[in-house]
C-alpha cells in the first residue's frame, strides 16, 4: 500500500495548556480530512432513478434530439425532455456516484463512475438498467488495500493532548493556524491513511447528439472513445448495449478533451492540441501536435481552423488566459494564426461565422470569426449575469449553455443578441 504524501498540511487548531508544578499538558484541536470508502458493489447498487431532484452543482451536458442530459457533479445525471424548447421538463434523475462525463445514443446512456464506465438502458426512464460495465479505462482512482474506492472526503475534528516536555518540534504558527512539518511521520496526527495514490493526477457525438467542448468521451460513427489522463480507449458500439474493446492509444500525460471532426480527432491536452487521422476508427494515427503553454485546454474545429482556449485555475497550473486560433489546413503542420487575451475562457462552440465562448464570471461572449486574424477585436455580443463554463451551438438558431448558475437555452437567429428561451436554474 502506498501512503499519501503531503508537501504541507494546513490544520486549523485551538491550543489549550494546563500546567501544574509537576506536569504541563498542551491540547491541540485540529481538523483532518478522511476518505469515505465504498465497494464496487455498493457503488453499483446506488444507480437508481429519483423522481425529483433539484439542480445543485451542474457539470457537463449532452444534447440528443429532444433530450438534454445534465451532469450533477460526482452524483449523477438529470434527464430533461426538451421537445418544447421554451418549457424544458425534468423527467427525473439517475444517481451515479462519481459521474462527470455522459453521452447518449438511442436508449443508452454512457456514463463514467468513480471506477469504470457503465452503459444504462433508459427505454423505461423510471427503471434504468445497467446493461454493461467497461472496466480498465479510468485512471483517477483512489483505493484502499482491500479494494474499496474513495468516493468522498469528510472533515473530522480531533483533539490530542501532549506533555509540554514532549511537544514535538514540528509546528509553526501563522495567523492562528498550525502548520505541520511535512518531513515528520504525520500518522501521529492523522492516523495511518488507507488510501493508495493513483496515477497522475464542437462536435463530439453521433449524428444526432452533441457534447460540450469539455467532454472526455464521444460516440461517433459506431465507435465510442474515452480518454483518461494519458490514454485513448476505443470501442466498437455497433451494438450500443455491448461495447467491444478494439484498441487503446497511449497519448501522453495531461489529456483533457476530445473533439471528433470529419475524419480526424482533435485531443486537447494541458500542453497542446494533438491531431489524429481517424479514417480507420479502430486505429487512429497520430499526425501532429500544436504546442502551447501549460494550461486547461478545450478545442473545437470548423473548416480549416481550430479554436483553443487556455485558462488558469486551481487545476490548470498556469497564469495564461487566451484564445489561440490555429490553421489546420495542413494537419501535419498546424500553424498559429493569432492569439487573443481573454478573461478566463472555458468551453466554446463554433457555428458558421460565429464563435461562442464561455468567459466564467463574465458570462457568454459572441465573436465574428469571418476574419480569423481579428477575432479578438470583433466581439459582436454576449450575455452577462451568470458564470458560464460550456456551450453547444446546436443550430444557427439554438444555443445551449451550462454554468454554475444553471442551464440556459438561447435563440441565436441574431447571434449578436442571444434571446433567452428557457432555463433550469440552480435550486430548481
Amino acid at each position: 500500500m502506498i501512503r499519501l504524501s503531503f508537501c504541507c498540511l494546513l490544520i486549523t487548531t485551538l491550543l489549550f495548556q494546563s500546567c501544574t508544578n509537576e506536569e504541563c499538558e498542551t491540547s491541540y484541536t485540529y481538523k483532518v480530512y478522511e476518505p469515505v470508502y465504498k465497494t464496487a458493489e455498493e457503488i453499483g447498487a446506488d444507480i437508481v432513478f429519483v423522481e425529483d431532484r433539484i439542480l445543485e452543482n451542474p457539470g457537463k451536458f449532452f444534447y440528443y434530439r429532444d433530450m438534454i442530459l445534465i451532469n450533477e457533479k460526482d452524483n449523477g445525471v438529470h434527464i430533461i425532455d426538451n421537445s418544447d424548447i421554451q418549457n424544458p421538463k425534468k423527467l427525473g434523475f439517475i444517481v451515479i456516484e462519481g459521474n462527470q462525463d455522459i453521452s447518449l445514443s438511442g436508449q443508452y446512456i454512457y456514463a463514467d463512475t468513480w471506477q469504470n464506465i457503465i452503459v444504462i438502458d433508459i427505454e423505461d426512464i423510471k427503471e434504468p438498467e445497467v446493461v454493461n460495465v467497461i472496466n480498465g479505462v479510468k485512471d483517477e482512482i483512489w483505493f484502499s488495500d482491500d479494494g474499496r474506492f474513495v468516493v468522498d472526503i469528510q472533515e473530522v475534528e480531533r483533539t490530542e493532548t501532549f506533555n509540554c516536555d514532549d511537544n514535538p518540534d514540528v509546528f509553526f504558527w501563522n495567523n492562528n493556524q498550525l502548520f505541520v512539518d511535512a518531513m515528520v511521520d504525520q500518522s501521529r496526527f492523522l492516523g495511518t491513511p488507507e488510501v493508495a495514490t493513483i496515477s497522475n493526477d464542437g462536435f463530439a457525438g453521433d449524428a444526432a447528439g452533441q457534447a460540450g467542448s469539455l467532454t472526455r468521451m464521444a460516440l461517433f460513427n459506431d465507435h465510442f472513445y474515452y480518454i483518461n489522463d494519458h490514454t485513448m480507449h476505443i470501442f466498437d458500439v455497433a451494438d450500443l448495449a455491448n461495447p467491444d474493446k478494439l484498441n487503446e492509444v497511449y497519448l501522453e500525460w495531461g489529456i483533457e478533451t476530445i473533439f471528433p471532426y470529419r475524419d480526424n480527432l482533435f485531443i486537447g491536452a494541458r500542453n497542446g492540441m494533438h491531431i489524429f487521422d481517424n479514417t480507420q476508427p479502430s486505429d487512429p494515427r497520430y499526425l501532429s501536435t500544436f504546442a502551447h503553454a501549460n494550461a486547461c485546454d478545450p478545442v473545437v474545429v470548423q473548416g480549416n481552423i481550430a479554436y483553443v482556449t487556455l485558462r488558469n485555475g486551481n487545476d490548470c497550473e498556469n497564469f495564461t488566459n487566451e484564445l489561440n486560433v490555429v490553421d489546420v489546413t495542413d494537419l501535419l503542420r498546424p500553424e498559429l494564426i493569432a492569439t487573443f487575451e481573454m478573461h478566463n475562457p472555458h468551453g466554446l462552440s463554433v457555428k458558421d461565422e460565429v464563435l461562442y465562448l464561455c468567459e466564467a464570471d463574465q458570462g457568454l461572449k459572441v465573436f465574428d470569426i469571418s476574419e480569423p486574424e481579428e477575432i479578438g477585436s470583433n466581439q459582436i455580443g454576449g450575455v452577462r449575469d451568470f458564470f458560464a463554463f460550456d456551450v453547444i451551438s446546436v443550430t444557427p438558431e439554438l444555443l445551449l449553455m451550462i454554468g454554475e448558475d444553471g442551464f440556459y437555452q438561447f435563440d441565436t437567429d441574431t447571434p449578436a443578441r442571444p434571446e433567452l428561451l428557457s432555463s433550469i436554474r440552480v435550486g430548481e
